[in-house]
């Protein structure tokens, strides 16, 4: 099941990353739906996305909105890379 759940992300993001440019930005909301698809199933991806929010603070905050915008149940995994946090673990 997990495999199919990181397929579909991969999907969404990608389809997500084409729409971004349309008249209508659905893509801005699939991206991080995607994203948190992958994250939810892979500890590696988990890792990444945390690394790219510590090291892009504008992308930091661009997660940080989508974060809000997206349903809980998508946003609770990006929530878990979130540069901050990592940063201060106590």
């Amino acid at each position: 099941m997990s495999i199919f759940i990181k397929i579909l992300g991969i999907l969404a993001v990608i389809v997500g990353l084409a729409l971004s440019w349309s008249p209508i930005p659905l893509g801005i909301v699939l991206i991080p739906i995607g994203l948190a698809m992958i994250v939810a199933t892979s500890q590696t991806a988990r890792d990444w996305l945390q690394r790219r929010r510590e090291n892009n603070p504008k992308f930091d905050r661009w997660m940080k909105k989508m974060e809000d915008k997206v349903p809980e149940r998508f946003s609770r995994p990006l929530r878990r890379t979130d540069a901050e946090d990592s940063q201060n673990p106590g």
